[in-house]
């Protein structure tokens, strides 16, 4: 390599390093391109990634994974895409829910180290959160074989069991972690949750945690994991406890403060305030401390105030539902029809039958299918943690990946009204139409089956673009008494100075696809009746493709 290259390298890679420094991670990784491009193999070149690789796990740790993926995808198709590239990479792809991609980063790891443990299980975790468990299950055990049990690779495979409905096993397998391990936040999370669910006891399901926390009351992740299974079990006030108790000890963290904001949100907005001013000072650069000021300002009456914060959040990034529903909100409350532009019920909610795949003679015999299939996948007693949904069980669905025909047959069930969907929705500048490419890629399916008295917690869905809900079994009280068990639009999560009621209602039946912005509050109405009775949805979002 001549020298005149490398010098033009080593100048770029250390114009890299100062723009990133100065915060402008796309120019940064222009830079690092060229530095590249001059001098793939040289020694020097490669020396210097080192620090580009310490700004990028920087970048990592405090949350903003859309400049690290920036930053590491030139090295990572480059000649210095070592393990520690590709595992920066693949780790930030996973941040971004770009799992196919991080599979991609990781299976490129797991063959040029066929010996690194640590690459055998990131593909492993990769393959288990993407809806491969039994590959992921296979990896684990070959390398629990090959090196014996560690906590990590325990864990992976409680992920992996935990993807094939084997709940003993995964139960099994999390215990093991948090008994070797009791600070691993994330075997804890998912041994309480996987808890709640078969059970629907909180204390049974906080029992690791708290045992934990009794020896370690400084852990504030465990501390936000105890708060988020009492929220699901509808006790704000006793989350909240948990983590004042936490702020006793660290007043500054900003993890704890902001989950402080999110539940006082339910019930005090002063309360929920004075938590998201104390975050902001602490992370004035965090844009979930913007978020909590926003909300906690449409709580407290000052929607002048939101509707800064997010018309700054908006302009920042396009995309983010967050701000999109605080801004609906704030304009709402100052009176200025400015929001209807946001939410225009009747151009923007379209409901629909679905089609009738291919092997069903007509609508009703593959419902009929469809839903004793799903019966079958309803197995849990309790709703996932941090989730919608009351009084029901929630089941994430991988319909190509499904052992029932009626459950692979629902994306082309679908596919006809979510185009005709985007064809009506067309183009124009607005947040939805903008976006409309006229192609699309389901981003997660779930089935949702509620039991009477069950409903849905108003709520959006920040990283969705349509969000939609599908009919498929409906207790008698939906056609009974108007209102139960209906979908409704309009209504924030938490009180707002004034309130703001719900504005549009959809009445469901049996095979109605329903299509929405996924930033429109939604929820439902709780319905009454028999034990027998249930009112069974599968629901997913869409995402614009460019192919």
């Amino acid at each position: 390599m001549g020298s005149d290259s490398s010098t033009q390298a080593l100048v770029s890679l250390r114009n890299a390093s100062a723009l990133l420094q100065a915060g402008q991670p796309a120019q940064a990784a222009a830079a690092l391109r060229i530095a590249l491009d001059n001098a793939p193999h040289d020694a020097d070149v490669a020396s210097e990634i080192g620090r580009v690789l310490a700004v990028a796990r920087t970048w990592l740790t405090i949350g903003q994974a859309q400049q690290a993926v920036a930053l590491l995808a030139p090295i990572a198709g480059s000649e210095h895409a070592n393990g520690m590239a590709l595992m920066l990479y693949g780790h930030a792809l996973m941040m971004l829910g770009r799992k196919d991609d991080a599979e991609t980063v990781f299976r490129c790891w797991t063959q040029k180290e066929p010996q690194n443990s640590d690459a055998a299980l990131r593909l492993a975790a990769v393959l288990a959160d993407g809806n491969q468990p039994s590959e992921a299950e296979t990896i684990v055990r070959a390398e629990i074989a090959r090196r014996g049990e560690t906590p990590e690779g325990a864990f992976v495979l409680g992920r992996a069991l935990l993807g094939q409905s084997r709940f003993d096993e995964a139960e099994t397998a999390f215990r093991k972690v948090v008994h070797a391990r009791p600070d691993h936040q994330n075997a804890q999370s998912n041994l309480m949750e996987l808890v709640w669910m078969r059970s629907g006891d909180v204390r049974e399901a906080a029992r690791a945690l708290d045992r934990a926390l009794r020896a370690q009351p400084q852990l504030a992740g465990l501390r936000i994991t105890k708060a988020r299974l009492l929220l699901s079990a509808r006790l704000p006030q006793e989350a909240l406890a948990v983590i004042d108790a936490g702020l006793a000890l660290s007043g500054q963290d900003a993890a704890l403060l902001r989950v402080a904001s999110t539940i006082a949100l339910e019930f005090d907005g002063s309360r929920a305030l004075g938590y998201a001013q104390r975050l902001l000072q602490v992370a004035p650069d965090d844009r979930g401390a913007r978020v909590e000021i926003g909300n906690a300002s449409l709580a407290t009456g000052d929607a002048r105030t939101a509707l800064q914060m997010a018309e700054a959040l908006h302009q920042s990034d396009p995309t983010d539902g967050r701000a999109l529903a605080m801004k609906a909100d704030a304009l709402r409350m100052l009176g200025d029809q400015r929001y209807r532009d946001l939410l225009d019920y009747r151009s923007l909610v379209r409901a629909e039958q679905i089609d009738v795949p291919d092997g069903w003679s007509d609508l009703d015999a593959y419902l009929s299918e469809l839903v004793e299939d799903l019966g079958r996948v309803h197995t849990l007693r309790a709703h996932p943690i941090g989730n919608s949904l009351r009084e029901g069980s929630q089941i994430q669905l991988d319909p190509p990946q499904s052992s029932f025909a009626s459950i692979r047959a629902f994306p082309q069930a679908i596919d006809g009204p979510i185009r005709r969907y985007m064809q009506a929705l067309g183009g124009g500048p607005d947040p939805m139409r903008r976006r409309n490419t006229g192609k699309y890629r389901i981003s997660g399916s779930w089935t949702v089956r509620l039991r009477p008295h069950g409903f849905h917690v108003n709520h959006y869905h920040p990283e969705g673009w349509i969000s939609s809900a599908c009919y498929l079994q409906l207790p008698p009280a939906v056609a009974r008494r108007g209102g139960e068990g209906w979908l409704k639009f309009g209504e924030p999560a938490f009180p707002t100075r004034p309130a703001l009621e719900p504005e549009y209602f959809l009445k469901p039946e049996p095979g109605l696809l329903a299509l929405f912005p996924s930033y429109m509050w939604h929820g439902t109405v709780p319905f009454s009746g028999a034990p027998a009775d249930t009112r069974m949805t599968i629901a997913f979002d869409v995402v614009p493709t460019d192919s």
